[in-house]
């Protein structure tokens, strides 16, 4: 069925330029593939807010010898393997060597935590055109690297005279109050700046909080906090956190604010994580996807976790910086911050496809034409996954139709998926090989402690505790074939090349081809308590015998 208004959109030559503002620790502002995106700031702006934008500290490695580069590449590569097909006994072996090396891992999180912010950006621009991307710098990082300083995060020390206990109440409100005031003055430079996406692919936890509160006191008090106490400090911290949140967000209905639903895989209508759990009309809160499934270290939340997105093995960009004799490196990522610069992505492009339409109404265009899952239907708000082609669709025909019709007409199969003039391009695979695509790359179950690509905020008023954390597979899973065939490389040269899969996947291009994999198991029920810390890092599944 041919309706006629598609002669006027094959006539139409978009010229706007969606962009997607990345708070984040920074990304590569010299990389040859971000530069170009880069939106530039005109003489007339206001730069006061300067710090956010310095990314100095990405032109300097934070790991020098190029043979640990190598080793640090391949051990991510052979992480992501093992999450999707498992690994040859060599290369089981050589990552089980490399897990329990104290000193190599502490490269791998150095290595992860400085380029969290170009994978992100990477991802953020993996597909469509006219996309500009804006560096705001709003996370600090833990030495080596010399954190840009923010006089929002500086604290008031508390008058001489005052009671251990009233010092301690004072660094919880001087620790809400730099926080709080560091989200407003970054949403007001990117309002500033008149850009339409912002992605958020950082979190503070419930268990992190405790933790810091509850070490803090001991130190000030010299005593233990009751732990009735604590929960009610703590609690009262975040529902400030977000209702403070909630009234800067609701200042930019213009602005939609993608956030990432954190990594614990636990309930986020039970526990706290900020800023995801922050809900408006102008919001949408992102769970990774393992192929169809849920990433079993997902976050989860009928209430206030709102879509999944692709979050397994994700390729991306690594900083300039450690690229040697100009070749471009690439690495692949896990985590809810992988999912959603996905749906940033997705934003942006339908932005650019329907200018007019306004931040709540392209919410309600992602989760509405998102790909139904029963198993998700008690497990996020829209109880989809994204669908990119369905969505894009439905912004072409929101500029002649109603949204709720445009909706309807873009889910509804009456316009062929095929049909190139309904989105714009020819498709490269039919749709019943798309989804035959995605039912053979179901990756391995991945379990919380594994995942570290979500960065949380550092501010000084409160000492942050030690954590451990894991970047493999934990050792009760089902064992991966074996692949004598296919080692990945070590250092991969070839960018990822951008999906035209009419379904979203989680596979990467880059990727050798897996073999069919039994299908991942939903996450268990939610836990009444935060999860106890995680064992130190450990091996993906042993390879097969």
């Amino acid at each position: 069925m041919i309706f006629p208004f598609f002669a006027y959109f094959l006539s139409i030559s978009f010229c706007f330029s969606a962009t997607i503002a990345i708070i984040d620790t920074g990304f590569d502002l010299d990389h040859d593939y971000l530069k170009p995106k880069i939106l530039q700031h005109s003489e007339n702006q206001d730069l006061s807010g300067q710090y956010f934008f310095d990314n100095s500290h990405l032109k300097k490695r934070v790991v020098e010898d190029k043979s640990s580069i190598q080793e640090i590449l391949l051990y991510r590569n052979l992480k992501a393997k093992g999450h999707k097909q498992g690994l040859t006994v060599e290369e089981f072996d050589w990552f089980n060597k490399k897990t329990i090396d104290k000193s190599f891992m502490e490269k791998v999180k150095l290595f992860k935590k400085h380029s969290h912010g170009t994978f992100v950006a990477g991802i953020a621009l993996r597909e469509g055109e006219n996309i500009n991307i804006f560096p705001i710098r709003g996370l600090n990082i833990p030495n080596p690297v010399v954190a840009i300083q923010d006089n929002t995060q500086e604290g008031i020390l508390p008058p001489k005279g005052k009671t251990p206990e009233e010092k301690f109440q004072d660094e919880v409100k001087q620790s809400l109050e730099r926080i709080s005031k560091k989200f407003a003055k970054i949403c007001r430079l990117i309002a500033q700046r008149k850009i339409s996406v912002v992605n958020a692919s950082y979190g503070i936890t419930y268990r992190n909080i405790l933790s810091k509160f509850r070490e803090r006191y001991q130190e000030l008090t010299g005593s233990e906090i009751d732990e009735v106490k604590l929960k009610l400090v703590v609690d009262n911290y975040f529902q400030e956190l977000f209702s403070k949140g909630e009234r800067v967000i609701k200042r930019y209905p213009n602005i939609l604010f993608i956030f990432s639903a954190g990594n614990s895989g636990i309930d986020n209508d039970l526990f706290h994580h900020y800023p995801s759990k922050i809900k408006a009309d102008n919001t949408i809160t992102v769970a990774a996807m393992n192929g169809e499934y849920l990433a079993t270290f997902s976050n989860f939340g009928l209430n206030h976790v709102d879509i999944g997105a692709p979050g397994v093995a994700i390729l991306s960009l690594v900083p300039k910086v450690y690229s040697e004799d100009g070749i471009d490196l690439y690495s692949p990522s896990s985590g809810t911050s992988m999912a959603a610069p996905y749906v940033a992505n997705l934003a942006a492009q339908i932005k650019n496809t329907n200018p007019y339409l306004t931040a709540n109404q392209i919410k309600k265009i992602i989760l509405l034409t998102g790909e139904q899952k029963d198993h998700l239907k008690t497990r996020l708000s829209s109880g989809a996954m994204v669908d990119n082609q369905k969505a894009l669709r439905a912004a072409l025909l929101s500029k002649d139709f109603s949204l709720d019709e445009a909706i309807n007409l873009g889910t509804s199969g009456l316009i062929p998926l095929e049909d190139k003039i309904s989105t714009g391009t020819y498709p490269v695979t039919t749709p019943e090989e798309a989804q035959k695509k995605i039912l053979e790359v179901i990756p391995r179950v991945i379990t919380p402690q594994e995942v570290d690509e979500e960065p949380t905020i550092q501010e000084e008023g409160v000492k942050a505790s030690s954590t451990k954390s894991s970047s493999s597979l934990s050792g009760d899973q089902e064992k991966g074939p074996q692949d004598n065939l296919v080692p990945p490389p070590l250092i991969p040269q070839a960018p990822p090349e951008k999906s035209s899969d009419p379904l979203p996947s989680s596979q990467s291009e880059a990727q050798p081809p897996t073999p069919s994999e039994e299908k991942t198991p939903l996450p268990s029920e939610p836990q009444s308590q935060p999860p106890e810390a995680q064992s130190p890092d450990s091996a993906p599944s042993s390879p097969q015998s």
